[in-house]
This record gives C-alpha cells, structure tokens and sequence, in this order.
C-alpha cells in the first residue's frame, strides 16, 4: 500500500509538470504566432517621406496616414509654401525631431529618411520656369544633389507636379505638363522612379476634376485627391522597392 501511494504522488508530479510545460509551449507558440512577419510587416506607405509645396503641406492635415500618423512624415516650411527658386537650397523647413527651422539638406541629414518622395514646382517653378526649362532643371537637381550628399542611402522618389483645375489663372496644364516631362527626364537620367499622379487626378477634359478641388484657386487639393495620390503611389512599391 505504501508503495502505490509512492507511485501515485510520483505519477500526479510527473503529469503535473508535463502540462506545465504543454502550456509553455502553448504560450511561447502564441507570441510566435503575434510575432510572425504578417504580423510585423511594415506597411509601404509608412515607409515614406514627403517633401514638396504648399500642396504636399496640406498632406499633414487631409491625408489618410493610417496608424503611422502624418507626425515627421511630411516636410514643409513654416509658410506651408516651398518655391522651386535659386534659394532653393537655402529654404528653411521645419525639422520634426525639434521643430527648429533648418535647410532641407540638414533635416535630411539628421532624419535620413528611407524613402523621400518630392513632389516641387507648383508655388514657383511651373509658372516662372513656364519657358526657361534649364533653369527648372538645374534648380530642380541642384536640391537633390543636397539632399543626397547628406543622406546618400536615401532613396529619392520624384512625384509628378500635379494638375490644376478650371479655376486657374496664372497657372495652366499645359505649364504643368511642361514641367512634369522635365521632372521626368530627371527621374530617368538619374535612374530615380518618376511617379505619374496627373493620370489620376485629371477629368476628361484634361483638368484637375472637381472632386479633387479643395479651393477657389484651383491648385490645392481634397482628401479624397491625397487617398488617390496614395492608392497611386502604392502601384508603385515594386518598381521602388527595386530602385533603392
């Protein structure tokens, strides 16, 4: 009798520590499965940075961020506008980390972002430049080369100008057009991708279509314009992905 009732307490510790160790497994099986790469996997669009104008400014309040929050991911100056002009290596943003105002190439070399798309030329350029593309060009690429001498492993991503509507006085699709072929031809030189939004956001007469018009002036856009821009931008991901 003693020694079945060794035999008992031996057998209740044993199946006792058996389920213990079941449950570890089960435990440890379960923040694997949390843990897992589907669940870790960083979304595209939260690997992007946005520098542009006035009409990359606006990203921060109308543009559906997601979880990320638009906070550090959109750079604009403290006038919310960015001329496309000889200073344009001299115009102060505003740093996120700190909120200090500092020239676009120190922000990017204390940022570093991953991925930095531009969208430049609607506040200054375009109209300006409107028959002096060389100096759109070199003004254009004078920027890039600053920001990639301060942060050269950051992939440069270069966003169509995009369309205006009927509203538009000074500035004209045409202008627009003009500018973007450039921009274009930088892109490819450069071996950077050239991401086309005017497809997108244009009605069939050629303009910015209304839906997408947050203003009087024609220029500046909706949130339903910056969901377009974004659902865009993610046809893009392979060809970005591969270019960096």
């Amino acid at each position: 009798m003693h020694f079945n009732r060794v035999f008992l307490c031996l057998f209740c510790f044993l199946l006792a520590l058996t389920g213990t160790a079941c449950g570890t497994q089960a435990t440890a099986a379960s923040m694997a499965d949390t843990r897992s790469p589907e669940n870790t996997q960083i979304n595209f669009l939260d690997t992007l940075t946005f520098l542009g104008d006035s009409t990359t400014a606006h990203m921060a309040t109308r543009a559906p961020f997601g979880k990320s929050g638009a906070a550090g991911r959109v750079w604009m100056t403290k006038s919310r506008y960015l001329n496309l002009s000889p200073r344009i290596t001299y115009e102060r943003i505003l740093c996120p980390e700190s909120g200090e105002e500092l020239t676009i190439a120190e922000v990017a070399a204390r940022i570093k972002p991953q991925r930095l798309v531009i969208t430049l030329g609607i506040d200054y350029g375009v109209y300006y430049y409107r028959n002096d593309q060389t100096s759109f060009e070199f003004y254009y690429e004078k920027l890039l080369d600053a920001i990639l001498a301060e942060s050269p492993d950051t992939t440069l991503v270069l966003q169509s100008i995009f369309p205006v509507g009927r509203q538009s006085r000074a500035i004209t699709n045409e202008m627009v057009d003009k500018a973007n072929e450039t921009v274009a031809t930088i892109a490819k030189r450069r071996g950077l991708v050239f991401v086309d939004a005017n497809r997108i956001l244009k009605d069939h007469d050629g303009f910015l279509a209304q839906e997408y018009c947050y203003s009087d002036d024609g220029i500046h856009l909706t949130a339903a314009a910056y969901d377009a821009i974004f659902k865009n931008l993610e046809n893009y991901e392979q060809e970005i992905t591969r270019s960096a």
